[in-house]
C-alpha cells in the first residue's frame, strides 16, 4: 500500500562548526543563530512525535482499529518546547499577558466555555510552552474519544499496540505499584505489536540495557540536544548578581501591595503556582524544598476583597506582579543578558549541534520512507 507522504519540517543547518582554537566571542548574530538552532531542534522533536503517531495509527488501522490513544502512539512522550531565550524573570507575565492570561492557571482550573476556548488558543499555548511543552488540544479530544470506548476495545487496542507479552507485563507492574509491592521483579519483555513497528520504522531496533534492578528495553533515537547542557541554576546565580537591586525593588513592590513572603528560588522562580492554586482555587497543595515543607504565601484580604470571581482574582494578582516587575526594571535588560550568557556557554558546541540535527534528518527520512510505503 502506498501512503500519502506527511510534509516534513525543513531544517536548514544554520550553524557553522567552530574549532576549539577559535575565540568564543559572542555577537548579536551568534545569539540569533544559537537561539534559532534551539528553536529548530525543539520543532524537530515535535515533528518526530507527529510522525510516530502517524505511523502508529496506520499500523493500528491495518489491524482494524479506528480510534486511538494519541499519547500511547508516541510512547507517552511530549517534548519540551523552546520558543526563544527567556530568563526566569520572564515567567512573571507582562502587563499585556497578565490582562489576557493571568498566570495561565484559570484555563486549567475552571470548567467554563471561556477556559475551554483559551486552552485551544494558539497564543495561550505558546505562552504556556515552557510548562506544557508541545501540547496539542487534539490530544485531549483524541484521549477522550479513546476513553469513551468499551473496556474490551481499549484492552484489545493496547494488546495490539504493545504486544501480548508487554501488555501483560505492564498490567502486572501497575497492579504491583498500586499495591505497594516493592518486590515486583518480572523480567521486562521486549517491545511488540505496532509499538515495535513504529520504533523500528523511525529509529531502528530497540536496545536491551542492563541495569542494577534488571534489564530493560529502550528505543534508540537522538539523545538530548547539546544545547540543553547548560543549567539554568548556574546562569541564574550569575544573572541575579547583576540584578540584585532590581529583584529587591520588585519584592519590596510586592510587599507594598500586600504580597508578603515571596522570594526567588535558586532557579529564579517565584512560587506563584501554589500561591494561586491554593489561594484562588482552594487546591490544598503543599510546597516542599529539600524535603522540608515551605509556607505558601496567602492572598491579602485587601486583594481578595476586590472580586469574588476566581478568573478575575487571578488576573488582578497577575497584573500587580506584572506592574511591579516593570517598575523594578526586570524586563528587557535581563532578557538580553540571559540570551548572551546562554550563548557564551553554547557557542563552542556547534559541531555537536550540527551532528545532532543531521541524525534527526536521518530519522525523518526513515519515517517518510515508511509512510510512502517504500
Amino acid at each position: 500500500m502506498r501512503r500519502t507522504a506527511l510534509p516534513l519540517l525543513a531544517l536548514p543547518l544554520l550553524l557553522t562548526a567552530c574549532t576549539a582554537e577559535e575565540p568564543a566571542e559572542v555577537t548579536d548574530e551568534d545569539v540569533a543563530r544559537i537561539e534559532q538552532a534551539i528553536v529548530n531542534g525543539s520543532e524537530t522533536a515535535w515533528e518526530l512525535v507527529l510522525l510516530e503517531q502517524r505511523i502508529g495509527s496506520l499500523c493500528m488501522q491495518d489491524h482494524g482499529f479506528t480510534v486511538h490513544d494519541p499519547l500511547a502512539l508516541s510512547g507517552n512522550t511530549i517534548p519540551d518546547r523552546f520558543t526563544g531565550f527567556a530568563s526566569p524573570y520572564a515567567r512573571i507575565p507582562t502587563v499585556e499577558q497578565a490582562e489576557r492570561f493571568g498566570f495561565a492557571m484559570w484555563p486549567f482550573f475552571l470548567d467554563t466555555p471561556a477556559a475551554e476556548e483559551m486552552r485551544a488558543d494558539p497564543e495561550f499555548i505558546a505562552f504556556t510552552a515552557d510548562d506544557q511543552g508541545w501540547w496539542d488540544p487534539s490530544f485531549d479530544e483524541g484521549g477522550a474519544e479513546f476513553d469513551a470506548q468499551t473496556e474490551e476495545y481499549r484492552e484489545e487496542w493496547e494488546r495490539a499496540f504493545m504486544g501480548d507479552e508487554r501488555y501483560e507485563y505492564q498490567q502486572a507492574a501497575s497492579e504491583a505499584f498500586e499495591a505497594g509491592d516493592d518486590g515486583f521483579d518480572l523480567e521486562q519483555p521486549p517491545f511488540g505489536g505496532c509499538e515495535l513497528e513504529t520504533i523500528t520504522a523511525v529509529y531502528g531496533e530497540p536496545e536491551l540495557h542492563e541495569g542494577e534492578d534488571g534489564d530493560y528495553w529502550v528505543e534508540p533515537g537522538p539523545g538530548e540536544s547539546p544545547l540543553t547542557s547548560v543549567g539554568d541554576g548556574e546562569l541564574y546565580a550569575e544573572l541575579s548578581e547583576d540584578y540584585a537591586d532590581e529583584e529587591e525593588a520588585f519584592l519590596d513592590c510586592l510587599v507594598d501591595g500586600g504580597y508578603e513572603g515571596f522570594e526567588f528560588d535558586e532557579y529564579g522562580w517565584l512560587d506563584t503556582y501554589d500561591f494561586i492554586a491554593n489561594g484562588v482555587f482552594d487546591a490544598g497543595l503543599t510546597a516542599e524544598l529539600d524535603g522540608e515543607e515551605v509556607v505558601v504565601p496567602e492572598i491579602p484580604d485587601e486583594v481578595r476583597d476586590r472580586t469574588d470571581d476566581p478568573q478575575a482574582l487571578e488576573t488582578t494578582i497577575a497584573l500587580d506582579f506584572a506592574r511591579c516587575a516593570e517598575d523594578a526594571g526586570l524586563r528587557d535588560g535581563p532578557e538580553e543578558d540571559w540570551a548572551r550568557m546562554y550563548t557564551e556557554r553554547l557557542i563552542g558546541k556547534e559541531t555537536e549541534i550540527v551532528a545532532w540535527q543531521e541524525e534527526i534528518d536521518g530519522y525523518f527520512a526513515n519515517a517518510q520512507a515508511y509512510i510512502e510505503g517504500e
